[in-house]
């Protein structure tokens, strides 16, 4: 909506409360912030290990390796999730792992996320596979919440199609909560954005009216978090 459309618009809806428009205002300046007593004694290692304890009262595993062991965490993801297909970003992070060789030893069938391929053939091929890798941008400890930064070779159904999702994501990259987490976003603004920012905190969890709890309906029943130390 234009500029001179939307003012037009604002000062109808103002008239037809009968009252004068209402400009400048500034937001509130909390001074309460009820929450700060959740992390802020935490140096880095804190915020890992209570990002690392919330992610497991979720269901969700955890490896906090070094990046040279990452062939080793795969191998016991692999063991425990007996899948045998794996769709990932095409993501340089990833790539600087070696994850498509890793992947090679580990003898399963895997592609990338390739946007020069036909987005319904793609999509159709995705439908059958059983695991997504991604690398995450960020992780709050508060709630063992992981960002994914979608767009181009990160594709969204890499997280949210197969039944198994594993992310990868640097320690370094831990921060306490979503405060954090939409300063980052900010921060990036001028840059660019891309047309999607998923939070995802552990598996697929649904609940019926009879408060029965089911996991993996909306999405992977099973995620793995792989925790580079660096």
């Amino acid at each position: 909506m234009a500029t001179k459309e939307r003012e037009a618009f604002l000062n109808r809806i103002a008239s037809k409360l009968g009252r004068p428009r209402r400009s400048g205002i500034k937001p509130p300046d909390w001074g309460a912030k009820p929450y700060v007593h959740l992390h802020e004694k935490l140096d880095q290692g804190g915020l890992i290990q209570q990002f690392i304890e919330n992610l497991r009262m979720l269901r969700t595993e955890v490896l906090h390796i070094f990046p040279e062991e990452m062939e080793w965490a795969l191998q016991q993801i692999f063991q425990e999730t007996l899948a045998h297909s794996v769709v990932y970003w095409d993501d340089e992070r990833l790539h600087t792992l070696g994850l498509s060789q890793l992947l090679d030893k580990q003898g399963v069938i895997h592609r990338s996320w390739d946007t020069s391929v036909d987005e319904q053939e793609l999509r159709n091929e995705i439908a059958g596979i059983e695991m997504g890798i991604a690398y995450a941008e960020l992780g709050l400890s508060e709630t063992g919440t992981v960002m994914l930064w979608n767009g181009g070779g990160r594709g969204r159904l890499v997280s949210l199609l197969p039944p198994v999702f594993v992310v990868v994501l640097s320690d370094r990259t831990i921060v306490p909560r979503l405060t954090e987490a939409a300063a980052y976003v900010h921060e990036k603004v001028p840059g660019g954005l891309p047309a999607c920012l998923n939070f995802i905190t552990g598996p697929s969890r649904t609940g019926d009216i009879e408060m029965d709890l089911a996991f993996g309906v909306h999405g992977p029943g099973k995620v793995h978090v792989i925790l580079l130390k660096e």
